[in-house]
């Protein structure tokens, strides 16, 4: 069994104080780089209950074992790994809110035209902000 808030498997749905707090929506991030990956667990977990994987293998697996709201995926995966992925995931949830995390946005995959995408290095409160949650207004909005 995965611990609560591996980086590996899903987080515990807590608000960090110990006391619980019901979460209905599922958020997978897909990152090969595990502290950028740890990053966006501990901040996302706020407000999901988060499923990791550092793969289009492992991401395959969670996509096929539960129903996800949201995906982050890297454009730093391998081939045409993170369109896949992302492919997979609106296959099972046509209303999958996805956004990319890009290094160099004029190399690399093209993400599909209605797909967000952040430049790395990003401010987690954009990207919270891109999947409709946080609590930190962006500036100049």
């Amino acid at each position: 069994m995965t611990p609560p808030g591996s980086i590996t498997g899903q987080r515990d749905a807590s608000t960090g104080d110990g006391s619980p707090r019901h979460r209905t929506e599922h958020l997978l991030i897909v990152e090969p780089e595990a502290l950028v990956r740890w990053s966006l667990v501990t901040y996302l977990g706020k407000w999901f209950a988060v499923y990791s994987a550092d793969s289009r293998a492992s991401a395959d697996r969670i996509l096929d074992d539960h129903r996800i709201d949201a995906l982050v995926v890297s454009d730093d995966l391998s081939d045409r790994a993170a369109t896949d992925i992302e492919g997979h995931a609106r296959s099972q949830n046509p209303s999958v809110r996805v956004v990319r995390t890009v290094t160099n946005p004029s190399d690399g995959e093209e993400p599909t035209p209605d797909t967000p995408c952040v430049e790395k290095p990003f401010e987690l409160s954009k990207l919270a902000s891109l999947l409709g949650v946080g609590d930190v207004p962006l500036c100049g909005e």
